[in-house]
This record gives structure tokens, C-alpha cells and sequence, in this order.
């Protein structure tokens, strides 16, 4: 059989002449020294040029071009998933220390939707510091499958609470209004004229310590889940290919098994986490979650998109020259 020039059905060796090990070749550089041996280059234009392109190799290798951050690793990365799930642990130990009714009754906190989030989001950050240890490939999968169930949920339940508490804070607000208008009515029609009112300073201090403790437990469960689960989706993972329908049909089985769910705790405890499920129907019931679940399919496509903003797209480029455009610009 003729041989072909310059290519030798020997090992590949290195520009030096040095034979790579076989068991080597799939290392970057050394692939890299083999397919120039083969090619018959033995020198290289620059040496710096060589190192960057092994940089670039490896980078490639081991992480998305898109990924912001490396992960797994022992650094950043992990430092994020220990830091939230500190976050998480002490979310679960202080409903464990402040019981309440749904303590004692069957399906315990996991009756409500918020610690179902925050469970699916402590078993996503406790496998993916897994992988940030041991520096596992396939944990780190696992890790990006689990978050696109998780990261679009806690999205959901941030998004929902604050609206409703901010609906709610101004609800308020008016009640407030209306009876300090009415007071101050009374008052003025009053034999005696005006006649101010005020709390004690005490009573004062005590209801803004209340709120504030509220504040800070609201922080901790409605809104730091969503914030470090946005973090790792943005600066530690890979761009996610899932698209809408397979979104709807996640958030859909999601939206309906917990109904399921709350429905077999309710034949046992006789009542059910959130008030809304008792004033609404069946039908509304049904309404209720296919209208959740499209909330959450649009919430994983919009988390999608907020990726491609941040990270870019990797749309392909178009071609910047055609056959023939040499021949045109040369005047051939």
C-alpha cells in the first residue's frame, strides 16, 4: 500500500520526535501533537499560540462555552451550594423549633407548596456540592436535571408570594386609612373637640421587632431559594435545551401532583394548607393548577431566555464569504 506524504502508520510523535503514549491520546495536547505529526508541521509559528489553543481545548472539555463560572469545582461553585444549603438547613430547623398545626398533622410541612420548593431545591444544591467535591460529571447532570425542576418553582413561589403580600400590604394600608379617617371624624364631632390618641412607644417598638422577624422569615423562604438558585443557574451551569412543550408537560406534572397530594392529606387532617382550595370547586380547583402550570412552563422558558441575556445565545454565526468571492475580489 502506497504511503501517503507525511503521514506514518507509526504512533504519532510529538514535533520532537517523542512517541505519545497510547494511553495519552485523548489527551487534548497531546491529540493536538499527534495531528500535527501526521499533517508533517514540526514547527510552530508561536508558543504562546500552542498554549492557548490547549487552554482553549481543555476549558471546552470540561465545561460549556456558554458556562459562566467552572463547575464542579472546589471553589466558587462550591462555595455557592454550601452557602445555600446553610440557607435551606436552617429554614427546616426553625420549623422544627417553632411547631404549628402542620406539625402534628399528616404530610407535615410538605403539605405546603413553598417547602415542597425548598426541598426540591436542598436535594439540587446537596448533590451538585456532591459534584463539586468529587468533581463528578455525571452528578453534575443530575444536578442541572433536578434544577430544571426546582429553579422554575422557587421562581414561581417568589413571584406569587411577593405579589400577593404586596396586594395584601396595601390592602391594608387602605383599612388602616379609612379607620384613622373615621376616628378622626368621630373626634371632631365630638362635645370635647379633638382628642389625639397615640400608642405607647413600647407597643410601637414590639409591633416593628414583629415585622421585622416576619420580614426576615419571609426572606429566608420565599425569596433566598429563588436568589441562589438564579445564581447557579446563571454562572454555573449550562444553557438549558428544554423547550416549551416538554416545560409544560414538567410543570404540569408537578402542578397536578401536588393536587393529588394535597387531596390525600385533606382526607386525613379534614382541611386543607391554603384557604383558597376550600372556597374554590372542583372545576375551579382544576382551573386553578392547569393555570399554575403554564405560569411555571412560562417561568422555566423565561429563565431560559435570561440565561441566553446574560451569557449569550451560541446562535451560529452566518457565513461571511462565499464560493467564488476570491476569484470576484481579486477580478479572476
Amino acid at each position: 500500500m502506497p504511503r501517503i506524504a507525511g503521514i506514518s502508520r507509526g504512533k504519532p510523535t510529538s514535533p520532537e520526535g517523542h512517541v505519545c503514549p497510547t494511553s495519552l491520546l485523548g489527551d487534548p495536547g497531546c491529540a493536538l501533537l499527534a495531528v500535527e505529526a501526521a499533517l508533517g508541521v514540526h514547527e510552530f509559528p508561536s508558543i504562546g499560540a500552542l498554549r492557548y489553543t490547549l487552554n482553549m481545548a481543555d476549558s471546552l472539555i470540561h465545561r460549556h462555552p456558554l458556562q459562566r463560572l467552572p463547575s464542579p469545582s472546589r471553589g466558587i461553585s462550591a462555595l455557592v451550594h454550601l452557602v445555600g444549603l446553610s440557607c435551606f438547613f436552617w429554614a427546616f430547623k426553625y420549623m422544627h423549633e417553632n411547631p404549628n398545626q402542620a406539625n402534628q398533622a399528616y404530610g407535615w410541612h410538605f403539605q405546603y407548596l413553598t417547602v415542597i420548593g425548598l426541598t426540591l431545591s436542598t436535594l439540587t444544591f446537596f448533590v451538585g456540592l456532591l459534584a463539586d467535591i468529587t468533581l463528578s460529571r455525571r452528578l453534575f447532570l443530575v444536578k442541572n436535571i433536578l434544577s430544571i425542576c426546582s429553579a422554575p418553582l422557587e421562581v414561581l413561589i417568589s413571584v406569587l408570594y411577593w405579589g400577593l403580600r404586596s396586594v395584601r400590604i396595601r390592602y391594608r394600608a387602605h383599612i388602616v386609612r379609612a379607620n384613622l379617617v373615621s376616628r378622626l371624624m368621630s373626634d371632631w364631632s365630638s362635645p370635647n373637640g379633638w382628642s389625639f390618641r397615640f400608642m405607647p412607644v413600647r407597643s410601637n417598638i414590639r409591633a416593628f421587632s414583629h415585622y421585622d422577624a416576619n420580614f426576615v422569615l419571609d426572606l429566608s423562604f420565599h425569596a433566598t431559594p429563588s436568589i441562589v438558585m438564579l445564581i447557579d443557574l446563571l454562572f454555573l451551569s449550562p444553557p438549558w435545551t428544554i423547550t416549551v412543550l416538554p416545560a409544560l408537560m414538567v410543570s404540569g406534572t408537578i402542578a397536578f401532583g401536588y393536587w393529588f397530594w394535597i387531596e390525600q392529606c385533606f382526607a386525613v387532617n379534614g382541611w386543607y394548607p391554603y384557604p383558597i382550595f376550600e372556597a374554590l370547586p372542583t372545576e375551579g380547583r382544576i382551573g386553578l393548577f392547569t393555570l399554575s402550570a403554564v405560569v411555571m412552563a412560562l417561568s422555566t422558558i423565561t429563565l431560559k431566555w435570561l440565561f441566553g441575556r446574560v451569557n449569550g445565545f451560541g446562535l451560529p454565526a452566518g457565513p461571511e464569504s462565499r464560493p467564488g468571492d476570491i476569484r470576484r475580489k481579486e477580478g479572476l
